[in-house]
């Protein structure tokens, strides 16, 4: 069986190219996003704080959801 894998890297910018060629060159990619850096935003806007924390109840949510019906 094949298993899916998401993970987070912190890469200097000039390393980003040469990994993702790599990655491409030598598994399956399903996805690739660079991740923004949202660390002012969070601390600074109430909005964006309430939305990200929506989006990891709901995360939290489907995850719990996924574990009872397998």
């Amino acid at each position: 069986m094949k298993q899916k894998l998401n993970i987070t890297l912190e890469l200097d910018d000039f390393e980003v190219s040469n990994f993702e060629n790599w990655l491409r060159n030598n598994v399956k990619v399903l996805d690739f996003l660079i991740v923004p850096d949202t660390s002012e935003l969070y601390k600074n806007d109430p909005v964006f704080k309430k939305l990200s924390k929506a989006v990891k109840d709901a995360k939290k949510g489907r995850d719990r959801y996924y574990n009872e019906k397998r």
